[in-house]
């Protein structure tokens, strides 16, 4: 007895499934390559300008500790065009190009008056056991320094020459508002207190620059 195998091939209907599984597979790994590859330019940018920021950041405290503090806000922009160390040789050319930054060496505004408890409390309970009853007490009893007549307007005032806020943005795109609103920015903020309360006096004589 002859025993005839047949051999049955794919239908059209099964050909053009197949086809279109594999097309979409083909266009989905496509996408999320593209996103990976977007989201690596995105890191890398971050990660470029945190260390700008962190250099502009350096460079604008030693210049303070030199000149020392203005009695005006010192407020600058720029970009990296010029970024580089001349004395090894170490240039970036236009990889830096699409990277901006603007400074500020400016007065705080000190509201002491109502958050000199919190900030004791605050400190207080920083310990493994919380909050001691002797800083408890302390601060439960600290006077009001409004109460005493001082006002936060006085409190800035008295305190405003001891400390400045050095604030440092790094931005990248073609404008900045854009890059704030997409978020294409860092911003490092970080304070300097000054013991001596000397100001340079910016609008003065020469021998009359300093209080």
């Amino acid at each position: 007895m002859n025993i005839r195998r047949t051999r049955r091939g794919f239908s059209l209907l099964e050909v053009v499934i197949a086809l279109a599984i594999l097309v979409t597979s083909m266009v989905l790994l496509a996408e999320i390559q593209t996103l990976s590859i977007e989201g690596s330019r995105e890191v890398q940018k971050i990660l470029v300008g945190t260390s700008l920021a962190q250099e502009k950041l350096n460079e604008v405290l030693i210049r303070l500790e030199g000149e020392g503090f203005t009695d005006k806000d010192v407020c600058e922009e720029g970009d990296f065009e010029e970024f580089g160390d001349e004395g090894v040789e170490l240039e970036f050319g236009d990889s830096l190009k699409d990277y901006h930054f603007e400074y500020c060496i400016s007065e705080i505004d000190i509201g002491l008056a109502g958050d000199i408890a919190g900030m004791a409390e605050s400190l207080g309970g920083t310990g493994l056991s919380g909050q001691s009853e002797a800083t408890s007490e302390l601060t439960s009893e600290a006077p009001d320094l409004n109460s005493l007549g001082f006002s936060n307007e006085m409190i800035s005032d008295m305190l405003g020459n001891y400390v400045r806020e050095v604030r440092v943005r790094v931005w990248w795109g073609e404008d900045s508002k854009q890059a704030e609103e997409e978020g294409n920015e860092v911003v490092l903020v970080s304070h300097v207190a000054n013991p001596t309360g000397a100001v340079v006096m910016t609008g003065a004589q020469d021998g009359e620059d300093e209080q």
